[in-house]
């Protein structure tokens, strides 16, 4: 097993390496191989269906058609399917994460998955910090940025990231983030929107002009793949149950990615920048429509039913509900970013309640110790299990500070 520590090489460069630990991703792995030996076969089967139908049909014009459709999707489906499963596979087994710091300060990952590799050079110069996301058990091993996180790895143990994170700190000279502060964020305006400028009225601001066009190209590209399936499929006939079976989904989707494409032409979702006011409006060709007015912008957090966060960044109003403006999945620093634009572009307050470290620690403890009380209630075998968990806290907590400083 190789911790996460700074190695010094042949060339004096301190490198910190992170490979897979922990026997559970072993059952997993095995899991993953079996499930790729019938994707295999059943990938192999489809396509060799897949290409007897096409030829059939390429050759004499007729075939079932609906089939070699229906096929022509499920493989492509499938196919993703199988490629994410193997890289599961190698990332549970077969990977490592290299981070290097060079004497001038200089960064360099390199990562394995595999018999794939590849490095990448990391901003120094705009990189703030390095932390641990959460201190969770998945937390990964972040760099942050102005205004976003450059995750770095999630392999190794808590402990290994944690060590990484003080040390990348130290030899570079980083300041760590105090646990019981906010991020601070720059109130500059995030990739992915755009301000514009008419030539009368209030600002607006508006998703990324050019990423809009890209979707738009590509929306373009799947409507042209979708109507030519379509056609192929008229063009077999409308006698037999196949026909109607994959031409009314088919048509449906058509219809939708249609709609899509028309959205991403005409229509699009903007906010106008007043003072001390926000205002959402819609706007498709000529028409435009106002959605709401916030007076305030908050950051929240979002916990699933399976403990996954997600964030929002949202206009308060009253009353009514709040205005969605932006979500991100994982990383709040975007969504911080941004809200910190919008408060200094319009003089409307932001208050970002995403819980600090400490906070999330308080919180923990505070389970923790509701646990703790319902299982001494519950009787003599409550009282024991109350027992065993202050003693798995109380050693959890001796680790953390016993912890070797290198």
């Amino acid at each position: 097993m190789v911790v996460a520590e700074a190695v010094k090489l042949e060339t004096a460069t301190p490198t910190f390496r992170f490979r897979p630990l922990g026997p559970g991703r072993f059952f997993m792995a095995a899991f993953l191989a079996f499930w790729l030996c019938g994707w295999l076969a059943g990938e192999v089967f489809a396509l060799s269906l897949l290409w007897r139908f096409l030829s059939t049909f390429l050759s004499t014009g007729q075939g079932a058609l609906p089939a070699a459709l229906f096929l022509l999707v499920w493989v492509s489906f499938w196919s993703v399917g199988g490629a994410a499963a193997l890289h599961h596979l190698l990332r549970a087994i077969w990977s490592e994460d290299r981070l290097s710091v060079a004497a001038d300060g200089s960064l360099e990952r390199r990562v394995q998955l595999g018999p794939f590799r590849h490095r990448r050079a990391l901003p120094r110069g705009g990189i703030l910090r390095f932390q641990v996301r959460d201190g969770g058990l998945g937390g990964p091993l972040v760099a942050e940025l102005p205004g976003r996180s450059l995750e770095i790895t999630r392999l190794g143990s808590l402990q290994q990231r944690q060590e990484a994170a003080e040390q990348l700190n130290r030899l570079l000279g980083l300041s760590p983030a105090d646990p019981g502060d906010q991020p601070s964020a720059p109130a500059v305006l995030p990739a992915g929107w755009q301000e514009l400028t008419p030539s009368f009225g209030s600002p607006l601001l508006v998703p990324d002009l050019a990423q809009r066009r890209r979707h738009r190209l590509v929306m373009g590209l799947i409507n042209l793949v979708l109507w030519g399936l379509l056609a192929l499929l008229v063009r077999g006939g409308g006698s037999g149950p196949g026909f109607w079976a994959m031409g009314i989904p088919l048509a449906l989707v058509v219809l939708a990615c249609g709609w899509a494409q028309v959205w991403l032409t005409y229509g699009r979702r903007e906010w106008r920048l007043e003072p001390r006011l926000l205002v959402l409006q819609r706007r498709f060709g000529h028409g435009l429509r106002t959605l709401g007015e916030g007076r305030a912008l908050e950051l929240i957090e979002l916990v699933d039913s399976d403990g996954d966060r997600s964030y929002r960044l949202q206009a308060t109003r009253t009353p009514g509900n709040p205005l969605r403006i932006a979500h991100h999945s994982s990383d709040p620093s975007t969504l911080r970013q941004l809200g910190a634009w919008l408060a200094a572009r319009s003089h409307v307050p932001f208050e970002d309640r995403v819980p600090t470290e400490a906070q999330r620690r308080e919180q923990r403890t505070a389970e923790l110790e509701r646990l703790r009380q319902q299982l001494v209630a519950s009787g003599r075998l409550g009282r024991w299990a109350a027992k065993q968990l202050d003693k798995t806290v109380a050693t959890g907590a001796g680790r953390v500070k016993q912890r070797p400083e290198n």
